[in-house]
């Protein structure tokens, strides 16, 4: 494995760890209106970028209608990742927890549809759910909010599973940002139409908001998801859903630093690190 793929590897770990950092900042707003403006500001910025390179490609209809679904389920899991770190916004490791577990659904649905599946590849992921269960023990209660908060995770998992078995697809023919360019304009635009259903005012937002929301079009988004969906088309989905996985350990330290009152004890430290651990293992498995 060359060493831009690790530099990209753990560069996108670390760009979408910082989203739950920034919503955090933005607790006063909506979690459908985050979502919106995330997806949105990434659309433009990519849309823009594309056109300037002249690099703006069309895709087949089969892709495009798998892509217009990737899209609705990847609106859907900002909205639900979203709405649960407001429902437990002290709990930051608790809701990326459950919100990172889109490696596992990938894995069954993998195994589903008949893909062989390396023992590396389970032993890492077992290790990493492992250091995922010791973060959750952190603060493990049957409070109605953390069991709202982590459904609502749990379900955002399962959208993110299937955005990158449908990306596994549409990657074998098309380039990351043609499939990028796609996926976050029909990412905004079922969020554009979930504001108008629960009538949810997208423009009540200060200047301060702004920066924050650019923030998260840029730097989770661009630079982490786009990543994603480019080295997608070199290992299995299994494997590039795992890299999330890093998120709740690192958006806990960083959310430590912070925030007074954010939890970090021995069970994130070392649910955290064990989860490296897996996550190192994982991506040394075989490629496609």
């Amino acid at each position: 494995m060359t060493l831009i793929i690790y530099i990209l590897l753990f560069s996108s770990m670390f760009a979408v760890s910082t989203s739950p950092i920034i919503a955090r900042y933005l607790h006063h707003l909506d979690p459908i209106l985050i979502s919106f403006w995330r997806m949105a500001i990434a659309s433009i910025i990519i849309n823009i970028y594309c056109l300037l390179k002249g690099s703006i490609q069309p895709i087949s209809l089969k892709a495009q209608n798998k892509t217009i679904i990737a899209g609705i389920l990847l609106g859907i899991h900002f909205a639900l990742f979203y709405s649960a770190i407001s429902i437990m916004p002290n709990n930051i490791a608790n809701a990326t927890v459950f919100g990172t577990l889109a490696p596992l659904f990938a894995l069954f649905i993998e195994i589903y549809f008949g893909r062989k599946i390396s023992s590396q590849l389970i032993i890492g992921l077992f290790i990493v759910l492992s250091g995922s269960v010791f973060i959750f023990l952190n603060d493990f209660s049957f409070d109605s909010n953390l069991i709202n908060g982590n459904i609502l995770a749990i379900l955002c998992s399962i959208c993110f599973a299937f955005v990158f078995i449908i990306s596994d697809q549409v990657r074998k023919e098309n380039s990351s940002i043609t499939f990028s360019r796609y996926l976050f304009s029909y990412a905004a635009i079922t969020l554009l139409i979930v504001s108008i259903v629960f009538n949810i005012e997208l423009f009540s937002i200060s200047s301060s908001d702004i920066k924050f929301l650019l923030f998260l079009g840029i730097v989770p988004t661009i630079i982490g998801h786009s990543v994603f969906y480019y080295l997608v088309k070199y290992f299995r989905p299994t494997i590039v859903a795992s890299i999330p996985l890093g998120e709740p350990f690192i958006a806990s330290f960083i959310a430590w630093l912070l925030f007074p009152g954010q939890i970090l004890n021995e069970f994130i430290i070392f649910g955290g690190i064990t989860t490296l651990v897996g996550l190192f293992i994982i991506i040394q498995s075989k490629e496609k």
